[in-house]
């Protein structure tokens, strides 16, 4: 929605919402000018602690550094305030080096070369960023499993994941130089897609599980949602999302129909106050945590969508625009703390070992604080290009 078309109120709404975000980008400034080592994110204040060094090789403490640099970056293009664009700088110069080191364990690290490299890149041209994005995209190939034919979310497991389409972008991104580097993210999505991920009628199914030995799918199933047939509400922004990617990234008409698809089911399904439980169909849903960031990361995609699909456009943006007024209003601090979100069930986690998250209690989510500053970079800005993956 241009300026032009938006109420003064809800101006008012998103200037309020981008000073939110502003103070905690201040707020982390300050420490990063006190600490020379890499933000770890408190999952239950949404504050920051300091680590030594960049943990790129554990699930369990990973630090989501590359969200709060993306946040960064985005607030540096929104408001020219070059201060937020040195803090993201420094995040990058401390994990780059490492991400074009070590080949890749798991996808999530996949994030952090987009999101703080990769975007990094477009906003400031830097080549020292550019280089380690590439040479980490080499090594995403570690965890391709020629048999399976997609990215395995971790090393050695057993499971195809609807999530990985987040890790992908700077591979897609990076073809634009070397069309070879996108090869295996497009075969991954036609994976998912050949698997069944994304169901006949739009909705996601999280998971599916492979043979150990033939690598063949043996069923699907859900780690975090209610059960193998629901629909986990973060799991469909990551739908919507993986496609998105894939469709701008290619032009095919098979990812922007994915894509489509995706966002028709969760537009159709929008809850009263916008933002859904962390599964639709969990009957005890209503007592269980809400997910903020599937909301933030569905309505950044919508905002995308109506671009490129003018018969959606009015019922796709009305969604967006509704949706990142409830976040401001109902889940923002004023700090800039996304709050009311939820790793969900996680009923895959073995007892004994590490698990993410204190369901059914919320947490605050690294997903969630970056989208917010998506959503409103979005909405506040028409140049889009530093986002772009063409």
């Amino acid at each position: 929605m241009s300026g032009s078309d938006r109420s003064p109120a809800s101006t008012k709404m998103l200037e309020l919402g981008l000073g939110y975000l502003c103070t905690g980008a201040d707020a982390v400034c300050d420490a990063l000018a006190l600490n020379k080592g890499v933000p770890r994110l408190n999952s239950m204040t949404g504050a920051y602690t300091w680590d030594d060094a960049y943990v790129w090789d554990s699930w369990a403490n990973f630090q989501w550094a590359g969200f709060l640099a993306g946040r960064l970056w985005l607030l540096h293009a929104l408001t020219k305030n070059q201060r937020y664009g040195d803090a993201a700088m420094q995040i990058c110069e401390r994990i780059g080096p490492v991400l074009a080191k070590h080949p890749t364990v798991f996808s999530s690290t996949g994030l952090d070369m987009y999101y703080a490299l990769t975007l990094g890149h477009k906003v400031t041209n830097s080549e020292a960023l550019k280089q380690w994005a590439f040479a980490g995209g080499g090594h995403f190939a570690n965890i391709f499993d020629a048999k399976a034919n997609a990215f395995l979310q971790i090393a050695g497991a057993d499971r195809i994941v609807i999530d990985t389409g987040l890790n992908l972008p700077s591979m897609l991104w990076a073809s634009q130089w070397e069309p070879s580097r996108a090869d295996l993210a497009y075969r991954h999505l036609d994976t998912v897609l050949q698997v069944g991920l994304v169901r006949a009628d739009g909705s996601n199914c999280h998971a599916a599980a492979l043979d150990p030995e033939t690598r063949a799918v043996t069923g699907l199933f859900s780690l975090q949602g209610w059960n193998n047939d629901s629909v986990w509400a973060r799991g469909q922004g990551w739908a919507m999302l993986g496609f998105a990617h894939g469709y701008e990234a290619s032009g095919e008409a098979r990812y922007l129909d994915a894509a489509k698809r995706a966002a028709d089911w969760y537009v159709a399904h929008v809850p009263e106050g916008f933002v859904p439980r962390y599964d639709y169909q969990d009957p005890d849903r209503d007592k269980l945590p809400y997910d903020s960031c599937a909301a933030a990361i569905a309505t950044a995609v919508l905002m995308r969508l109506a671009r490129w699909l003018p018969d959606r456009a009015e019922a796709y943006r009305a969604v967006a625009r509704e949706t990142l007024e409830a976040l401001i209003t109902n889940h923002l601090t004023v700090g800039g703390v996304l709050l009311h979100g939820t790793w969900g069930r996680m009923r895959h986690v073995e007892p004994g070992k590490p698990r993410l998250g204190r369901f059914p209690q919320e947490d605050i989510m690294p997903y969630g604080n970056y989208w917010i500053a998506e959503c409103l970079f979005r909405e506040l800005s028409d140049d889009w290009s530093v986002l772009s993956l063409n």
